[in-house]
This record gives structure tokens, C-alpha cells and sequence, in this order.
């Protein structure tokens, strides 16, 4: 279960002088409802995604999965329970530019001690679910193969938490849909804990449960 309590982060400016993010009092979630979050441009919803997994450092507060409080962890644990736990994907993909879809979703294995053969077989198995092309070069690809593969990636370890930043932003209805179904599948019947900043009204109308962050502060908007 994610609980979040007291939440604060702020950032600098030009000026230098501090303006606040996130000022969040409570948010909690269980695992198996399909959440999206979502909010204007600039109000803090890449920060908070960063923030509940540990890629962005809180100024104050609390934010626990379980037993575990992420603000108690150094930088080298945070980043070991990261690897263990969640699978991200990121709105600017972070693809490798030299390396196939294969290796890119490989990547994550790079990082551990795994076996290479049962790896490849589940990494080309992920790539054929997203209809992207194994062996082809990254220059080739369109942005949505782009973005399946980083989605591919982001499932590789299946991990129990899974965090998407505009999941369908550079996907036609179809292949959106395909992700939509696969997010929510996660939820209910894997029963992860799965969160999208979204403004795909296809995936807001699908969600469980829909956040909104504005100046900073969630509340939370009835789904039927």
C-alpha cells in the first residue's frame, strides 16, 4: 500500500528564490485499482510520479509502501528497491539510441544477476505484445514503437508497482487501447499497484480512480 503524509517539495527559480511543487497532506492507495492522475501542464504530476518512487527528493514528509519509508533509505538502497519494485515509464521514453528494441528492454537486466536465455525470450515476448519489431534499429522506429518499447521495458521484471507518465501520448486509438487494457489488467488481475498521468480521456474514463493535482494538492474526482 502507498501512503503519502506531509509531502513537500519546492524547487529554485532564476531568482533563486523557492516556489513549492507538492504540498500534500494524505494521499493512499492499495494495490489492484487502475489510478490516473491527472492535471495542467506545470502543476506537478512528472514530480510527484518521481517523488512516491524515489527519483525526486522530498523537502519534508513521508512517503511509505508498506513497511518501507523511502525517506528513511540512502540514494543507493532508494535505487535498489526501484530496480526491485517498480517499473517505469518515462514521457521522453530514455531509449538508447545505439541499441535495438530487444537490448533496450534488456536494459534492466544489466543491473542484476540474471540468465541471459529465459530474459531474451520474455523481452522478445513483451515486444511481439506490443507489436514492435525485436531486431530492428531504435533510429527506425516510429515514436509509438518508441513509446511500446519503453513500455515493454518498463514490465520486463514484472514489477509490483508500475508508474506511466503519458503511457498513450504518441499512440493511435488502437495501440492506446491496447496499453489502457494492459494497465488495467495489472491492476485487477495482477493486483499492482499501477498509476498513469494521463490526459487520454480514453484512460481517464477507464480508471478506477482519478487524482488531480493543482497548485500542488490532490483531490480526487468521482469515475462514475
Amino acid at each position: 500500500m502507498l501512503t503519502v503524509t506531509d509531502l513537500g517539495v519546492s524547487f529554485q527559480d532564476a531568482a533563486r528564490s523557492r516556489f513549492d511543487v507538492l504540498d500534500i497532506a494524505h494521499f493512499a492507495a492499495e494495490p489492484g485499482a487502475f489510478i490516473v492522475l491527472t492535471g495542467s501542464s506545470g502543476s506537478g504530476k512528472t514530480t510527484l510520479m518521481q517523488a512516491i518512487c524515489g527519483l525526486q527528493a522530498a523537502d519534508r514528509g513521508h512517503v511509505h509502501w508498506g513497511d518501507t519509508d523511502l525517506s528513511e533509505l540512502s540514494e543507493t538502497a532508494r535505487d535498489r528497491w526501484r530496480r526491485d519494485h517498480v517499473g517505469l515509464v518515462f514521457q521522453d521514453f530514455q531509449l538508447i539510441e545505439e541499441l535495438s528494441p530487444l537490448d533496450n528492454v534488456l536494459v534492466p537486466a544489466w543491473f542484476g544477476r540474471f540468465r541471459a536465455g529465459s530474459l531474451i525470450d520474455r523481452a522478445t515476448a513483451l515486444l511481439r505484445e506490443f507489436g514492435v519489431p525485436a531486431r530492428r534499429r531504435l533510429s527506425d522506429l516510429s515514436r509509438g514503437e518508441r513509446q511500446r518499447t519503453a513500455f515493454a521495458r518498463a514490465l520486463m521484471f514484472d514489477p509490483l508497482i508500475i508508474l506511466a507518465d503519458e503511457p498513450t501520448a504518441s499512440l493511435d486509438a488502437a495501440s492506446g487501447a491496447v496499453v489502457i487494457d494492459r494497465l488495467r489488467s495489472l491492476a485487477h488481475d495482477a493486483g499492482r499497484f499501477v498509476m498513469a498521468v494521463s490526459h487520454d480521456p480514453a484512460m481517464i474514463a477507464a480508471a478506477d480512480r482519478v487524482v488531480h493535482l493543482d497548485r500542488g494538492q490532490l483531490t480526487e474526482k468521482a469515475t462514475r
